[in-house]
């Protein structure tokens, strides 16, 4: 260990508070311990100022970060880098910010979609004449992250309030892409698309329209983006529904003739890390080492429905009858219902405040764009469609409420060699976890039901529950 790391330890010493002072001083004996292991002297620091940050110990923070160096890790040290970025470009200093773009440049490879943002909200700040509209366009960066917080399914979390409540999530398709999956789960995977596949026309352009106050803005035509593109992948809290059958997994153009897959939680990543969204892409896309792949796993995130007329706001949740099916006693299940009755409402509460918060933000946005020229507007414009574009496909009509749907989302470039195509048809990337060792239980619904043996054969070698959906359904 060196002298200045020794220092920095020595200094977290006067941290005042006693709990994270105790966690940060189990971990520097790690790096005491360490034997000079560079790996595990970078990794532990980075663990102690990550927790700093998420306590807010900005400045102890930051000063763990500069501590790490690139001959520990080069990974790690791109990973500081970025987060040395985050926090020097709230400082009021344009040297800090100067100094944050110098570390956005750095990781723009690794991070291509996040450092190109922020990149350009250091140019905006750092030149004189934009720099209100730069701090201004960092803090609608900062709201969309905390909105993506609040919408993250602790679908993996012990012991927090939602109670395990949705801890399963189902995803509807056809008899042909089961047995795809199914068959031979070493060489098919589970697919996210690109959002042209869905089925809402109003896809994309909701939120725009209701940051904007227009509710005429939902007609306006989503621009293609050739350098960063959303793949999404659809998941619902209701497993057993007879619209989603009808509408989803048609095989032979058949209504209700397709499966619900039910995962348990192990097939999605639990992030706890600040300001850290795994689904955006961190490969270093740019280099020759990066051979085509697949995506590592992803958290899932609640979808927004909202009215454009009355802009009523409703969350994906879970209906009161999936208490009742899942617990036979009738009180337990009222009792379960009101806990996560409860714990929705304070979410949905706490979404709006800051959801609020990013409607005022961009409105200030756009009353100093609207006093820019036509070319710098365009620019601005752009890099806010950018920021926007994590939480743009989260947001839903209301008449697509029923879904009850959440999402796994992954932001990337073209370039990168993840992305696959089917010419004509789908540009998608491959998600990493099987679905064969994740599933939990599968429905088949009520025009698929002579296709259980051959599911059940598929599925002989697991503990997978198979199951005829309850739902009534009149077959033509």
């Amino acid at each position: 260990m060196t002298d200045s790391d020794r220092k920095i330890i020595d200094k977290l010493e006067e941290i005042p508070d006693e709990y994270t002072r105790g966690i940060v001083k189990k971990l520097a004996r790690i790096i005491i311990s360490s034997n000079g292991n560079k790996i595990s002297i970078a990794n532990t620091k980075f663990l102690i100022a990550t927790i700093l940050l998420n306590k807010d110990y900005k400045e102890e923070a930051l000063e763990v970060f500069n501590s790490i160096r690139l001959e520990e890790n080069k990974s790690i040290y791109e990973n500081a880098q970025f987060f040395i970025g985050d926090i020097l470009l709230e400082s009021s200093s344009l040297a800090d910010i100067a100094h944050a773009k110098s570390s956005f440049v750095f990781v723009k490879n690794k991070f291509p979609y996040e450092a190109k943002n922020k990149i350009d909200i250091c140019d905006l700040i750092l030149d004189k004449s934009s720099e209100e509209l730069g701090r201004n366009i960092f803090e609608i960066s900062n709201l969309v992250y905390k909105i993506l917080s609040i919408l993250k399914i602790d679908i993996n979390s012990i012991g927090k309030k939602q109670l395990h409540a949705e801890r399963k999530l189902a995803h509807y398709t056809s008899t042909e892409v089961a047995n795809i999956l199914l068959h031979n789960p070493n060489t098919n995977f589970f697919r996210l698309n690109t959002i042209h596949n869905v089925n809402d026309p109003s896809e994309g352009k909701l939120l725009e329209g209701y940051l904007k106050n227009d509710s005429k803005e939902r007609n306006r035509e989503v621009r293609f983006d050739g350098e960063c593109q959303t793949f999404i992948g659809c998941f619902t809290f209701n497993h057993d529904s007879l619209n989603q059958f009808r509408l989803y997994g048609k095989q032979d153009y058949k209504e209700a003739s397709g499966i619900s897959l039910i995962f348990n939680k192990n097939f999605f990543k639990e992030n706890d890390h600040p300001d850290q969204m795994s689904f955006i892409a961190t490969e270093r896309i740019l280099d020759e080492e990066v051979s085509e792949g697949k995506i590592s796993q992803q958290p899932v995130i609640r979808c927004v429905y909202i009215d454009p007329s009355s802009q009523f706001i409703h969350l994906a949740q879970r209906n009161q009858i999936t208490f009742y099916r899942e617990f036979s006693d009738r009180v337990e299940a009222d009792i379960k219902w009101m806990k996560y009755k409860k714990y929705i409402d304070k979410k949905t509460n706490e979404f709006l405040i800051w959801f609020e918060c990013l409607k005022s933000a961009y409105q200030k946005a756009m009353d100093i764009v609207s006093e820019l020229d036509q070319s710098k507007a365009s620019e601005v414009n752009i890099l806010l469609d950018r920021i926007l574009l994590p939480i743009k496909y989260l947001i839903k009509h209301i008449a697509f409420q029923e879904e009850q749907e959440c999402r796994m989302l992954y932001i990337t470039s073209l370039k990168d060699p993840k992305v696959k195509m089917d010419f004509g048809k789908f540009l998608y990337v491959e998600y990493d976890a099987d679905v064969k060792t994740h599933l939990d239980k599968i429905y088949i619904a009520p025009a698929a039901t002579q296709y259980q043996p051959y599911l059940a054969k598929l599925l002989c070698d697991t503990n997978v529950k198979i199951e005829l959906s309850n739902n009534p359904y009149r077959q033509t």
